[in-house]
């Protein structure tokens, strides 16, 4: 991740989490951990263990709440622990142990095992499943990057602002997505935005197949709530005598935007993102255009050389990313990844694939395929694609749909930015 995309990341988690209660803020319970660590230690008890101390929030972080907590990004001239600084061995850099930045790494251990329990809670998960998680990977490495820092021949200011970033990244790193989901608020910004669509997919992809994995070993309970090839939903999570580990999981499926849909052939649940919570929960506070980015991206209708969808329905696809490709910001780090994914599927559309030929043997072109053209051309008129696809059908019915010997079709370009670029170009 670079620096911008982590900047942004941070002024965005500020921002969420300023908006909550007070009562959670995490500094008071830091503090709080912090002296009932001095007292055992007066006491020569064996070492304090945080976990009934942070578990004793759940109640609270369970109905939505999270632990607020500010974020300050350090000056970026002053560089990470890896980087050479010339004047860091010469300037302000004692070999005696500094109490307050043991404190201070400490305190983001303290937090780490805090914001992990919450996030196994609210995740309905085990710790053996947690582990798998990319949630729970990142927020190791982070945590071990703190704890090396205090062996680091480096002035203490630098140190502590080290420490600081590092508790930063476990707090964003432990974020789970229903908490994600509760942050978004109306009128964020499009890069902001796109930092968060990132972030969540990452986070969903991770956690997606371990609930279907869970999900199986649980079948005998879910099996019956199967009505007419599709899981009825509202008798599953209705109140049943579940194993506990399972009425969890179910919670947190529910609570992180996670959508069961049968696989009849396969006899098995399959998880997805479910974008109608993600609407409901925000109020629609994501920017349409990576709502469409996060549908296209779970869901491709062009898999093996084949569409996974009826022809109309691989256009209605089409027409979203054309769509997509104009409202995107010119900076966007998914233009790339779209405007491939949308010339991929024009080529097959006006070409076919080895799998899936537009033509049949005799070179007639497929009634499939010339609905499809005539469905574009009729319902999306204005689009740029739709123009390109005019005029495949028109060249095709000067020569009574038989494939011509030279069958050369361009992707259309719809970007007016690209447009431009062209036509300097000429």
């Amino acid at each position: 991740m670079d620096d911008k995309m982590f900047e942004k990341r941070l002024e965005l988690l500020d921002r969420s989490y300023k908006k909550l209660p007070p009562q959670t803020d995490s500094a008071a319970i830091i503090s709080a951990i912090r002296k009932e660590q001095s007292h055992s230690r007066k006491k020569r008890s064996r070492p304090f263990i945080h976990w009934p101390y942070a578990a004793s929030f759940i109640g609270v972080l369970l109905i939505g709440t999270i632990l607020a907590l500010q974020l300050s990004m350090g000056n970026g001239s002053q560089g990470e622990p890896g980087q050479s600084d010339p004047q860091s061995s010469q300037t302000g850099y004692s070999n005696e142990t500094s109490e307050e930045l043991g404190a201070q790494i400490e305190d983001a251990k303290a937090l780490y095992e805090l914001r992990k329990t919450q996030a196994m809670a609210r995740l309905g998960l085990n710790e053996s499943t947690f582990s798998q998680t990319q949630l729970y990977k990142d927020a190791q490495g982070h945590l071990l990057y703190v704890e090396t820092i205090s062996k680091r021949k480096y002035p203490l200011d630098q140190k502590l602002e080290w420490v600081k970033s590092g508790k930063e990244r476990i707090e964003e790193s432990l974020r789970t997505p229903g908490m994600m989901i509760g942050s978004l608020k109306g009128g964020v910004k499009m890069m902001e935005a796109e930092v968060w669509t990132e972030d969540f997919l990452e986070k969903q992809r991770s956690l997606l197949p371990l609930y279907e994995e869970k999900l199986n070993q649980y079948k005998e309970w879910w099996k019956p709530h199967i009505k007419k090839g599709e899981i009825n939903m509202k008798d599953l999570n209705a109140i049943q005598h579940y194993p506990p580990e399972f009425r969890t999981m179910l919670g947190g499926i529910t609570n992180n935007a996670v959508k069961l849909t049968y696989n009849k052939k396969e006899d098995t649940l399959e998880t997805s993102i479910d974008l109608e919570y993600v609407n409901m929960i925000s109020n629609h506070a994501l920017p349409e255009v990576y709502v469409s980015y996060i549908q296209t991206n779970q869901s491709p209708v062009l898999k093996a050389g084949e569409f996974t969808t009826g022809w109309n329905e691989a256009g209605d696809r089409l027409m979203l990313l054309e769509e997509m490709l104009k409202d995107l910001p010119e900076d966007s780090r998914f233009r790339n990844e779209l405007k491939h994914e949308y010339e991929l599927l024009y080529h097959h559309f006006v070409k076919g694939g080895v799998n899936q030929p537009i033509f049949h043997e005799d070179g007639k072109l497929k009634p499939e395929v010339r609905e499809a053209y005539e469905y574009i051309s009729e319902h999306y008129s204005s689009y740029k694609t739709a123009e390109s696809l005019k005029k495949v059908l028109h060249e095709l019915q000067k020569v009574n749909y038989v494939k011509p010997e030279r069958w050369i079709q361009h992707t259309p370009v719809i970007i007016s930015s690209e447009v431009e670029m062209i036509d300097e170009n000429q």
